[in-house]
């Protein structure tokens, strides 16, 4: 059985590997923009208080490992006691963080990152999982840019 062709050709595993970490800091920020409008959205139509705001904080927030997901919705719920308190509109913000999360963790960064980085999903998984467990916030963090510079010196040294 063949493998599959390789992403792109590595004639210099040092310059392709800045490209790539290049690719993984422009498909964070674009992650984080997309998120910010998602969370515009939904907590516009929940009428939470200040919602641009905490759209913005809530989508750039998420570059933050594990608690960076959190801070939309801790704000979220914030902006709600201190504005109108009603729970219709909480359990709305709470809904939409919930299908935002879920739209972002199955679709939106594995579709981002896989495909410009040459990773297939389940190594991406399977890396920030061992990241996080053995190195914490800084292993989710370094995981798969990690990952895609030993992608990039895999290919040159499989050549």
């Amino acid at each position: 059985m063949a493998l599959p062709p390789s992403p792109r050709p590595v004639g210099d595993p040092v310059r392709e590997s800045f490209r790539v970490l290049g690719l993984y800091i422009r498909a964070q920020l674009l992650i984080a923009l997309i998120l910010a409008v998602l969370y515009a959205v939904g907590f516009a139509i929940a009428r939470v208080p200040l919602w641009p705001v905490i759209a913005v904080i809530g989508g750039f927030s998420t570059l933050i490992p594990r608690v960076g997901s959190l801070i939309p919705l801790v704000l979220a719920v914030i902006a709600n006691l201190i504005g109108d308190r009603n729970l219709e509109h909480l359990a709305i913000a709470f809904g939409a963080w919930l299908a935002i999360q879920a739209l972002e963790g199955f679709y939106i960064t594995p579709k981002l990152l896989s495909k410009p980085l040459g990773l297939k999903p389940l190594p991406v998984f399977v890396a920030l999982l061992a990241g996080s467990f053995l190195f914490g916030p800084l292993g989710l963090l370094l995981a798969v840019p990690l990952l895609a510079v030993a992608g990039v010196f895999w290919r040159y040294f499989r050549r």
